[in-house]
């Protein structure tokens, strides 16, 4: 499906850098994903006026608050976004066409299995659950609201921010700007909560990735609920490590540590009925955990991660 920018001023630049307005008034942008012809159309009203590839050729500038400079062997162009929001999902939709394979994020990750996550997330219910999860959903806003002058005025990033609910506690505790960066289809509602409290002025939802998307400027603070079972599962921890290159010096990150403390016990009836349920099923819900005597023949380690 092709994606569309309304009133962007095109210019050229000549080789000795001087800047030339290309039409007389704002154009259309629509970029085209399709896999063997991945291009920018230059439209006004009906007319296609110019065409862009867009390749690994393509190199990208920001300049200024709404501009952007894109240059390759065919062209050299300059584009002036009439918001701020405009220019910055322009950007991710042409990084993601640029470098289609070359994302940090799909090179670690199955495509099936971060389909099947980012749907799962982007679910109503699946949003409830956690925000019903009162011990959890507290103990975040209390260790903002608990440390105000660390948020006061500052600039904020929330890393897979879901409904958007820690963006609201980082703005309650007197975040300037947060920008809440989402992969799952959530996003679009997390926007219409932004909007709903009139907060779209402060809450910035972006709708990607963390490895793909783009920001405006370094942020002081960077939040997140990061943790899976067993603290690494959904591997959520490597995007939030990933996000800190756009933290600031001395810029702080909320959680700080994470602790995993593991014991080694013995259950034989809970390891018979596992053994039975691999041998009738060929799978076992038992996660991460083999509970069998010490003395078992079978390698540990083919168990270690089993899920």
């Amino acid at each position: 499906m092709a994606m569309l920018f309304e009133n962007v001023v095109l210019s050229s630049l000549t080789e000795r850098g001087e800047i030339k307005q290309n039409y007389s008034t704002p154009v259309r942008l629509e970029i085209s994903e399709e896999k063997d012809n991945r291009q920018i159309q230059v439209i006004n009203g009906t007319s296609v006026l110019q065409v862009l590839p867009l390749d690994r050729e393509v190199e990208v500038a920001k300049v200024g608050g709404r501009g952007i400079v894109m240059s390759s062997n065919s062209y050299s162009v300059m584009l002036v976004f009439p918001s701020t929001k405009d220019l910055t999902d322009f950007r991710q939709k042409i990084s993601a066409s640029i470098s289609p394979d070359g994302s940090i994020f799909r090179e670690r990750t199955d495509s099936a299995s971060a389909e099947q996550y980012f749907q799962f997330y982007g679910y109503l219910s699946q949003q409830q659950n956690m925000m019903q999860d009162y011990i959890r959903t507290s103990t975040y806003q209390r260790a903002m609201l608990d440390n105000t002058l660390d948020f006061q005025d500052k600039v904020v990033l929330d890393v897979g921010a879901g409904s958007g609910i820690l963006s609201f506690f980082a703005i309650q505790a007197g975040a300037k700007k947060v920008y809440a960066i989402e992969a799952s289809s959530i996003a679009q509602h997390c926007e219409t909560l932004v909007q709903s409290n009139k907060m779209y002025n402060r809450i910035v939802v972006i709708a990607g990735k963390v490895e793909e998307v783009e920001l405006p400027e370094m942020v002081d603070i960077i939040i997140s609920e990061p943790m899976g079972y067993m603290l690494f599962n959904e591997r959520m921890l490597e995007t939030f490590l990933h996000a800190k290159k756009w933290l600031k010096p001395g810029g702080k990150m909320f959680p700080t540590e994470g602790h995993l403390h593991i014991a080694p016990f013995m259950d034989e009836a809970r390891c018979t009925q596992n053994s039975t349920q691999r041998q009738t099923s060929g799978t076992s819900r038992h996660f991460m955990v083999w509970t069998c005597p010490v003395s078992e023949t079978l390698p540990s380690m083919n168990i270690l991660y089993s899920q």
